[in-house]
């Protein structure tokens, strides 16, 4: 339904903060007041109230009751409402003398500024203490260029005083979330036409009219802010769910990932909470909703697990109306393989585990003794050779590159090692079983044999693309058919990949040159639990997808909390009862359960935790593989392990049992063939801890019983 009123109306995301700590009662109230407000925001009876000491004249006061206010700008010039804050009334009076409210002299975009942080910030980098005696770290970038990247006038002064690292970090909670990306990228050392490029910064067209508000809330920056209402079903929505920000206030650099016509493939990089898995949703929307809208149009989203694609599809649920969601699918990769192959009329088994490795054991038998070559040997060969590069025959193989392998092989040694591995591919064969990348290469063949007309994708998007295979990867690019606009969408994090794929896109075909973005603000974590966890992975290598490199060195949260408490303990049941002090105390508080998760490295521990906190009448719940965690109302603590949670937040973090042999987990560290099949597994063990630990939003608890881990010293 359209709204009834003439004047454009917009809600800054700082009133929805506001409105989500509110009463349950208040919020009804303020509810009812805002569809009251946009039905007629002239309407007699709203009171509007000037405040006194106000830095923005435009700032009034709206009456939601005897107690609460509603902080509305309304400009002198156009018929113009923003609603930026609610609060009770001496509260909401207080953070609007405080505030001004304008448009950026360059940019364009409408910049909510907190007058006293800044003037408070600016004071502390020019003071004597810290007066710098070598150049400002932007010395060499104009006002302008500051302002072109989302700078307001007013922090000038105080991006004039930034030298170090420290001031820079110091100054980004202040800065709008549009200007954030580039001062972290400016200090990280990027040239400025490298930012503008990366972060698609462009000047308007037009002179900007800073009291022009209605033609600034057409700007991409200022909707990162601000939600333009145009009906009452989508303010009705918001209102339901008001924490789920993430629904329409995207950041600036994220918006333009997702807004646009890309004319071919693009690899989206960042860290973990940087919210790639939400731009890879909202893209897929906007595809829906703008690109490929016909009835049999579908789009693709896929990612590494079964678990991660059912979290999609429940997120994806609430941010797409119900026709686009229908032409969505979301599926993980070997799912859709097996039903490819069902529907070309040929069954299919994926084995994974321990029936991998019982064929294994068998086609071991085997092995030709004298080459002294152990079980983990062929596993770790067949895995990163013959499967890689797609090897049938021992031609295949014996051509085949074996670079990072380790061992160096003769020729003749090659030949007797294929034994094995025709002996396992023949007990595979013999039930029915296909490897995943065997399976990958195989539908990838195909569909090049058919043409990818025969199926319904105009797009794909893929999640966690840092776990895929090169197989995997292949068969993407197969699946979307030759390179066309819009065709592929790839978000990844390299530092996350706890399955040990390491892949180069240009040889899938996949070229993403020109098209390759990063997001660096971490929207889920404190910069505390950030700089810990980074820390895990400090002297770690990592990819970029494309065979560059990636680093950290550039990601940084705007959000600021307690840091990690890591404890040790004598024995295990020293560390239960530690742990059941601390749930207790967070109980005591009526603190929900559900919004804590303890994370283990095995099921195993899982098992003997859940034991014991229900000897304690702890309500536990196991999120499953395989499975969603859908009843998030029951008030239960989680458990998991570190693989499980991978794609999931929570409040609060446990991660128990780190000790030296639990991780790296000593009984597979044990099996290794190689020193470089051991360090590629205990660099996927520091990513298995760097992703559990960066699911915590306020805090992280680690602890171990007897000798710590080596990663957490």
């Amino acid at each position: 339904m359209t709204l009834a009123y003439t004047p454009r109306m917009a809600i800054s995301h700082h009133f929805f903060d506001a409105y989500s700590r509110l009463p349950k009662q208040t919020q009804n109230k303020v509810s009812n007041f805002m569809m009251k407000f946009t039905q007629d925001p002239t309407q007699t009876g709203l009171n509007y109230e000037s405040i006194q000491n106000a830095r923005d004249k435009n700032m009034k006061s709206v009456r939601v009751d005897d107690k609460y206010r509603a902080i509305v700008l309304k400009p002198d010039q156009g018929d113009i409402y923003l609603l930026l804050w609610v609060d009770n009334h001496d509260n909401a009076y207080a953070w609007a003398c405080r505030r001004t409210c304008l448009i950026n002299q360059v940019s364009g975009a409408i910049q909510i500024i907190d007058i006293n942080e800044v003037q408070a910030t600016t004071e502390k980098l020019s003071s004597p203490q810290t007066t710098p005696t070598v150049p400002g770290r932007f010395v060499k970038i104009s006002d302008e260029d500051l302002m072109a990247l989302g700078v307001p006038s007013i922090l000038l002064p105080a991006i004039r005083q930034v030298v170090s690292d420290e001031d820079v970090e110091a100054i980004l909670p202040h800065l709008p979330p549009e200007a954030s990306d580039a001062l972290l990228m400016l200090g990280a050392g990027y040239e400025l036409t490298e930012v503008k490029k990366q972060l698609d910064k462009t000047l308007p067209a037009q002179p900007i009219d800073t009291q022009d508000f209605g033609a600034a809330l057409d700007r991409d920056d200022t909707l990162g802010q601000f939600m333009v209402l145009t009906d009452d079903d989508a303010l009705q929505e918001m209102l339901a769910a008001p924490l789920e920000k993430w629904r329409v206030f995207l950041h600036p650099s994220q918006r333009k990932l997702i807004n646009r016509n890309w004319n071919g493939p693009v690899r989206v990089l960042g860290g973990a909470g940087t919210g790639k898995t939400v731009v890879a949703m909202h893209r897929a929307k906007w595809l829906a909703q703008n690109r490929f809208t016909e009835p049999t149009d579908k789009i693709l989203f896929t990612t590494f697990t079964r678990n991660l694609a059912e979290d999609i599809q429940l997120n994806l649920r609430s941010i797409c109306p119900s026709e686009a969601l229908q032409r969505i699918e979301v599926i993980n990769l070997d799912r859709w393989v097996v039903q490819f192959f069902k529907q070309e009329g040929m069954e299919i088994k994926i084995p994974y585990g321990n029936e991998l490795e019982n064929l294994w054991e068998q086609a071991y038998t085997v092995a030709p003794m004298e080459l002294g070559l152990s079980l983990n040997f062929y596993q770790d060969e067949w895995q990163n050779v013959v499967l890689k590069y797609g090897c049938q025959s021992l031609k295949d193989y014996l051509q085949a590159r074996r670079t990072g392998q380790g061992k160096r092989l003769s020729r003749p040694q090659k030949q007797q090692i294929w034994e094995v591995f025709e002996e396992y591919r023949s007990l595979l064969r013999e039930k029915g079983y296909w490897e995943a990348d065997e399976a990958m290469q195989k539908a990838a063949q195909l569909i090049h044999n058919q043409g990818s007309d025969l199926l319904p994708y105009r797009a794909v998007i893929v999640d966690e693309a840092q776990d895929m295979s090169q197989s995997a990867f292949q068969l993407i690019r197969a699946i979307a058919g030759p390179e066309h606009d819009n065709d592929l969408f790839i978000v990844g994090d390299a530092h996350q990949r706890i399955y040990g794929k390491t892949i180069t896109l240009s040889q899938c075909q996949i070229n993403i040159v020109g098209r390759s973005r990063k997001l660096r603000l971490n929207y889920r974590t404190t910069d505390e639990i950030r700089q810990w966890s980074a820390a895990i992975l400090r002297d770690t290598s990592v990819d970029d997808l494309d065979g560059g490199r990636d680093s950290l060195t550039d990601y940084r949260s705007l959000l600021h909390g307690e840091n990690p408490i890591i404890q040790g303990f004598s024995s295990q049941q020293e560390e239960f009862q530690a742990i059941g002090d601390r749930l207790a105390h967070f109980q005591a508080q009526n603190y929900p359960l559900s919004s804590i998760c303890l994370v283990f490295r095995t099921h195993k521990i899982l098992d003997s935790y859940q034991q014991y906190l229900k000897s304690q009448d702890f309500k536990t719940k196991v999120i499953e593989a395989d499975k969603a965690d859908k009843n998030q109302q029951l008030d239960h603590v989680r458990l998991a392990t570190m693989h499980r949670v991978k794609g999931l937040q929570f409040d609060y973090i446990f991660l128990p049992s780190l000790n030296y042999n639990i991780l790296p987990l000593q009984s597979v560290l044990e099996k290794c063939a190689d020193e470089s099949s051991r360090n590629r597994f205990i660099q996927g063990e520091k990513c298995l801890l760097y992703v559990a630990a960066t699911r915590a939003k306020k805090q992280v608890f680690a602890s171990y019983f007897g000798k710590a881990s080596d990663l957490i010293q």
